[in-house]
């Protein structure tokens, strides 16, 4: 079956010029005008017309009929080309001449026009009448209408059915590529492709491609378009995009994309209107929309990171939650100061399409539980919203706590260092112990008096001994590279050495007097 697109954006059934022609009864011949296309050229209806200029009159991909009454006019070489251009250019399909009437042949300008023109054109006998040819133009439309409309019942009931399957998004999409002949995805709100379905001999999308233009169309907040191909990395020209946004006003949880065909007859709209709204549905499902869902996940967080798995697991049996299994990671990232209708719905489109992803509050804090797979779109989406995060080091559910941690010291890291990615955490985030003493008001003040000879003489003298002091420890006592940094002689730095170990009454040579020296100029910053 092909279609024609109107001018409003519908479509109109249409037959190929080869069927028409092949009907013996009508004893049609083609004349001129032919190639290897024509016989495949649509036709959306039969027009009659006896005008000099018809072309006013005509919608495209329409077969002209007339019995040349008027091709007085046309005698003339020039004038028969202007006449074939015409129809050419108003896009008419074909042209059929009746003889026998006022001519017994089709007239040679004509025939050599449409010949070098490549406009069909076919002899009408005497005892073919034109209502006849628009008769059968009528029933072969009505046919394929009816072939439609088949196709269309079946194609639902399919789509639906495999909707039932325990993996019902995947199924139906998997079912409607077949019935289209098509590629057919759905994604989250970011773009993200969490269904697809291919279908041989199709070229696959570029997600990067389909990622950029579903976030346009839901940034846009529209809630469908259509967008022309781009090649793929081989150079290969892809189908461009048939979008349509899922979900309900106010609320896009997802987009469906479809290989662009052309503009979609009703049998097509139908079907894809179906599609969505299955996958709406389930996705819906999937982001666990409301509070009662919210604290469920809220709820078994707490138990796996107390170290109640089973207990977890057996709360989330039956559930729209899928504890993550395997390698995991944690994510921690801080709530913008005003609350953001698209990051909620950007995260909630994520946690619906995404299995092994678990969202929640945690410590008065949001936190993310996913398996290492889901990380590059957790990221893009916390850097699309510029929240600053901190991600855990891989591991399992049984070491939840100690990666909640890790994520913790990330996030702390994130904020202090305005970072404008997530921080991934190290081990050197850490302090070791001397952040641990930081934490303690009792080992500061006891710093600061450790250090207090020497700042009262840096005072009263205008003095560098505490900055000379501090460069040679960071230098390991190497006295030449801490010089140069301070840009003063090594002498000079030696000599105010030896001013602070007589002021601290210390043996700097000591490795314990040098740690505890640097632990308390640590401590106590000046």
């Amino acid at each position: 079956m092909t279609l024609a697109t109107l001018p409003d954006g519908g479509t109109h059934p249409t037959i190929e010029l080869g069927e028409l022609l092949h009907q013996y009864q009508l004893s049609l011949v083609l004349i001129a005008g032919s190639d290897e296309l024509t016989a495949a050229r649509p036709v959306q209806w039969v027009h009659v017309s006896e005008l000099e200029d018809p072309t006013p009159f005509l919608p495209a991909r329409t077969v002209l009929l007339t019995t040349g009454a008027r091709f007085d006019a046309v005698q003339d070489q020039t004038e028969a080309d202007a006449y074939a251009r015409r129809l050419i250019d108003a896009g008419t399909s074909a042209l059929g001449v009746a003889v026998g009437l006022h001519w017994d042949r089709v007239p040679a300008s004509l025939v050599a026009a449409c010949d070098r023109l490549g406009l069909p054109l076919f002899r009408v006998p005497y005892d073919t009448a034109f209502i006849e040819i628009v008769q059968t133009t009528a029933r072969l439309l009505d046919a394929q209408t009816r072939d439609r409309d088949i196709w269309a019942i079946d194609s639902q009931r399919a789509v639906t059915t495999a909707s039932l399957h325990r993996d019902g998004l995947g199924a139906a999409v998997r079912e409607a590529a077949a019935r289209l002949g098509r590629w057919v995805g759905i994604t989250d709100r970011s773009g993200r492709l969490v269904e697809f379905a291919s279908f041989p001999g199709s070229v696959a999308p570029q997600p990067d491609w389909i990622r950029r233009e579903t976030r346009h169309l839901v940034e846009r907040g529209l809630s469908a378009g259509r967008i022309g191909g781009e090649k793929s990395a081989e150079g290969t020209p892809s189908a461009g995009l048939q979008m349509q946004a899922l979900g309900r006003q106010g609320q896009i949880l997802g987009v469906l994309v479809v290989a662009d065909a052309g503009a979609p007859d009703t049998a097509e709209r139908t079907l894809l209107g179906l599609i969505a709204a299955l996958a709406t549905v389930q996705l819906e499902h999937r982001a666990g929309i409301g509070a009662a869902q919210a604290s469920l996940r809220g709820a078994i967080l707490e138990l796996l990171i107390s170290g109640q798995i089973p207990l977890a697991e057996r709360l989330a049996e039956g559930t729209l939650t899928r504890i993550p299994a395997g390698a995991i990671a944690v994510v921690r990232y801080r709530s913008p100061a005003e609350p953001d209708p698209s990051f909620t719905e950007d995260l909630l489109s994520l946690d619906a399409g995404s299995p092994g992803l678990i969202g929640a509050s945690y410590a008065e804090a949001p936190l993310i539980v996913a398996e290492t797979r889901h990380l590059p779109a957790v990221r893009r989406l916390l850097v699309a919203h510029h929240l600053p995060a901190g991600i855990s080091e891989r591991g399992t559910l049984t070491g939840l706590s100690e990666l909640l941690g890790q994520a913790d010291r990330a996030l702390e890291h994130a904020l202090a260092s305005v970072a404008v990615t997530p921080v991934d955490y190290r081990p050197e985030l850490h302090g070791g112990v001397l952040r641990l003493l930081a934490g303690q008001p009792e080992a500061a003040s006891r710093a600061a008096a450790l250090l207090g000879p020497v700042r009262h003489h840096d005072e009263r003298h205008d003095d560098r001994i505490e900055e000379s002091l501090a460069t040679w420890l960071a230098h390991h006592g190497q006295t030449s590279p801490a010089a140069s940094e301070l840009g003063i002689h090594r002498h000079t730095l030696k000599a105010r050495v030896q001013t602070a170990a007589s002021l601290l009454q210390l043996d700097l040579d000591s490795p314990d007097a040098r740690a505890e020296l640097w632990a308390a100029l640590t401590l106590a910053p000046r």
